[in-house]
């Protein structure tokens, strides 16, 4: 069973790289731009020859694409890996075999996470060549950390339903949204009502926040991980138990 499953790895990751990869720097570099241009970021504003704010600016830029580039890859992890092959009948020439559906979309969604990791890796090592020094752990740590909450959450979405890619952009925009309004809803004195909330939606601002420590290799306190990661396992095993027992084509 496990030489069966491990056979598939190599055309899953040529899958991600030939098929993926490019929509994901795609995705990023469209939405940098389009949040640049919305904040005013012009390529004088980020010359390196200017002012210590200029180059302060060119690491915020950086860090804001890592946000980007780290959501991106999450979802595009998990995007359509099971609904995609249900509704398209996949399933039906892939599991004829004695292949578990569990270790199949398992092992996809992990080499899945390990290409974002590389890509993000590659990316930063440029970065740091070129720009300013990053902290290379810290940026594949984050990226690993947007794979397991964001791209969790997709993998459960995902195999509960199609439309798992309007959801998770509603469910994470709802969480960014709240936690951007935390402070007049506290003032409106419905702030245990938002926290109450918050802690049913994903983190996902949990993980906004830490993109400049990680980014920098500055200490992060371990209990403010634990939440996005605690939420990431979550759906995870939440979709391991559903692959287990629900009939597929159901």
């Amino acid at each position: 069973m496990k030489g069966r499953v491990t056979a598939y790895a190599g055309y899953q990751l040529r899958d991600y790289f030939v098929n993926r990869a490019i929509p994901i720097l795609l995705a990023t570099a469209l939405a940098a731009l389009g949040f640049a241009a919305s904040r005013g970021w012009t390529a004088s504003a980020l010359d390196l020859a200017g002012s210590i704010e200029a180059r302060e600016r060119v690491q915020q830029a950086f860090e804001l694409v890592l946000v980007i580039f780290a959501f991106v890859a999450g979802t595009v992890a998990a995007f359509g890996l099971v609904s995609r092959h249900r509704s398209r009948g996949y399933d039906r020439l892939f599991f004829s075999r004695p292949i578990s559906p569990l270790r199949y979309y398992t092992q996809g969604f992990v080499l899945g996470g390990i290409g974002g990791i590389v890509l993000a890796i590659v990316g930063a090592e440029v970065y740091s060549v070129a720009v300013h020094p990053v902290s290379l752990l810290g940026v594949a740590g984050y990226v690993a950390l947007a794979w397991l909450l964001v791209g969790g959450l997709a993998f459960l979405l995902s195999t509960l339903t199609a439309f798992h890619l309007p959801i998770l952009a509603l469910v994470i925009g709802a969480d960014l949204a709240l936690a951007g309004y935390s402070g007049r809803l506290s003032s409106a004195g419905a702030g245990a009502v938002a926290e109450v909330v918050q802690y049913v939606l994903p983190p996902t601002h949990v993980l906004v926040a830490l993109r400049e420590p990680l980014a920098r290799g500055l200490p992060v306190d371990p209990h403010v991980l634990a939440w996005p990661a605690g939420f990431g396992v979550a759906c995870l095993v939440i979709s391991m138990v559903l692959l287990q027992r629900r009939p597929f084509r159901s």
